[in-house]
């Protein structure tokens, strides 16, 4: 709904947006330049009419561009009489710097598409909406002819000056993505991974549009920003961080509200499996395999993702984990009806590990582990090492963690996981001296529960 507000001699536009599409600022406001109020409701309810008919095609389109928009069409709208009286000059509406469709309505039609035919995963949907959502928040919407090699460096500048959790911070609330970029403050910015995963995405959209023959060449092909990759790398744990961040009176204590505390980075020390896929197991992930007890790591039920098809196998059930309660605790999650066996993680922008990643990152530096390198993911890397370490070959090491392995022997016939001899490399693995102490603890919550 459109309405009339008045500053001084002169009345203004002031749009109600769809929250739904604006929710940091759903007000457009646009003086009128007219001083008569019965041409300002004239021209208001123009412009109103023309927004929401924009907004119907290209519902991606940010509110500097609206307002830019709004501007044009005022100084072009022909006048009434009554706007006569207001002296305002009729401008004429600007040239469109290039034909063909705009940004907007090119990167609805792709999501959809994408949507129908089954090409991303929940996440994955997720990831390219948001860079999506940045390439309009930092360049607006424009004909696609019109973004050319200059607009797609300026993109890449912008990206690299972003800043981390920029939805999230309160001193940034109430401001555009660019205002913030534009504004030379001293925030901290997106990795430069980070800028590069958003133009790879944006790189398929453009890829995307050549191929259903709206531009001739993408812009954004082989852009990226430069990285040292040893740099960027994250380290493996050594023993003391081990002995520090599974010590399990500790972890005892962090799990009191949130089981998940105690079981992951257990989890994490003893598979080498990623966050998110330790986050979204099942109970009917826990099974018997020629008669090992193992977990499944798959992605055939809602809120499951794999980052790729190698990522999808069966583990043995590291043998101190067994010990220390672990089948025990999933039985008794079993009984109480729920699916999934940390329940209480709820998704954040896709991903069930997202509170997991946080609290870890504080725990590791309450308990002095301080390098940005070593993450919950360092648990993945350390296994590695330890597996190569002691002798295990590299194809059974990469069926063990999830990656691709081109190797003939197990890629193309070795569809069967091979459990013994994976039993007998986890062997190498060792979790933490103090096991023994925390089994009372977990025995004891069982028989109070």
């Amino acid at each position: 709904m459109a309405y009339l507000i008045r500053r001084g001699p002169c009345y203004y536009l002031n749009l109600r947006l769809p929250q739904h599409l604006f929710p940091r600022c759903h007000t457009l406001r646009l003086s009128l330049n007219v001083r008569h109020r019965q041409s300002a409701l004239f021209l208001a309810t123009a412009l109103a009419q023309q927004v929401h008919g924009h907004l119907s095609e290209h519902p991606l389109a940010d509110l500097q561009t609206l307002r830019r928009l709004c501007t044009q069409w005022r100084d072009a709208y022909p006048a009434p009489s009554s706007m006569h009286h207001s002296h305002q000059p009729i401008v004429k509406p600007a040239k469109p710097i290039a034909d063909g469709p705009a940004l907007s309505t090119l990167s609805k039609l792709y999501i959809e598409e994408g949507k129908r035919g089954g090409t991303w995963r929940t996440v994955s949907t997720f990831e390219v909406e948001r860079a999506l959502r940045d390439l309009f928040d930092l360049m607006g919407d424009m004909p696609i002819e019109a973004f050319d090699t200059q607009q797609a460096r300026l993109l890449k500048e912008r990206l690299s000056r972003c800043p981390q959790y920029f939805g999230l911070r309160p001193e940034f609330e109430g401001k555009t993505l660019r205002q913030v970029v534009e504004s030379g403050g001293t925030h901290k910015t997106i990795t430069a991974v980070t800028v590069n995963n958003r133009l790879r995405k944006l790189s398929a959209f453009m890829n995307w549009c050549k191929a259903n023959g709206y531009i001739t060449d993408n812009p954004l092909a082989g852009l990226k920003m430069m990285t040292g990759a040893s740099k960027e790398a994250r380290l493996s744990f050594d023993n003391g961080d081990l002995r520090t961040l599974l010590d399990l009176n500790t972890l005892q204590a962090e799990a009191r509200k949130h089981p998940w505390r105690y079981w992951l980075p257990l989890l994490g020390r003893c598979t080498g499996a990623r966050l998110e896929e330790l986050c979204q197991l099942r109970v009917d992930d826990f099974i018997e395999q020629q008669g090992i007890q193992c977990l499944r790591i798959d992605d055939t039920h809602e809120r499951q993702n794999l980052k790729n098809a190698s990522s999808r196998r069966l583990l043995p059930i590291h043998p101190t984990l067994i010990e220390l309660g672990l089948l025990r605790h999933v039985e008794k999650v079993r009984t109480s009806g729920a699916d999934r066996l940390f329940r209480e993680l709820e998704p954040v922008r896709g991903k069930l590990g997202h509170a997991p990643s946080k609290w870890f990152g504080r725990y590791k530096t309450k308990r002095g582990i301080v390098d940005p390198k070593k993450t919950f993911h360092s648990f993945r890397h350390t296994l590695i090492d330890d597996l190569r370490d002691a002798g295990v070959q590299d194809s059974l090491i990469k069926r063990i963690v999830g990656h691709e392995d081109g190797s003939v022997t197990f890629s193309i016939y070795g569809s069967r996981s091979p459990l013994k001899a994976m039993v007998v490399a986890l062997r190498h693995i060792e979790l933490a001296p103090q096991a023994q102490a925390i089994q009372t603890f977990m025995g004891s919550e069982s028989n109070g529960e």
